[in-house]
């Protein structure tokens, strides 16, 4: 398959070196693309399974994960979730209250003061001079 004989000549009104049309020739050269088509094919192949595998092993994971008795808590762990749920229910209502159109400041710090000596077990602070 020599294509030095016709591919290999110039047009008359443009001078290229032999070796570059050589050079071009073996650069833009044409094979077959079966081993390509062949190594795609393969990695395809490949993702398929290894993903059809992973999904396979989810299912089931899944399905085992429902088939166990749901994990019940302990009263301590219930009874701490309720103290945080109260503390949040007393902090937003300080906050609508400190957001709302006529505050009342004095009420307000009162009102947060009595909040803070329930939550803690720590003695009452000494007034501020």
């Amino acid at each position: 398959m020599d294509h030095s004989e016709g591919a290999a000549v110039a047009p008359a009104g443009i001078a290229v070196p032999q070796e570059l049309l050589e050079e071009m020739l073996w650069f833009f050269r044409v094979e077959d693309a079966s081993p390509w088509n062949y190594a795609i094919l393969t990695l395809a192949s490949m993702v398929i399974v290894i993903s059809t595998v992973l999904l396979g092993r989810s299912i089931l994971a899944n399905r085992n994960r429902k088939m166990l008795p749901p994990q019940t808590q302990t009263p301590e762990v219930l009874d701490l979730a309720e103290a945080g749920n109260k503390d949040d229910s007393s902090m937003n209502t300080l906050k609508e209250t400190l957001l709302s159109e006529k505050p009342h400041l004095a009420q307000v710090e009162i009102e947060f003061k009595e909040r803070e000596m329930s939550t803690t077990a720590s003695p009452p602070r000494p007034p501020r001079t």
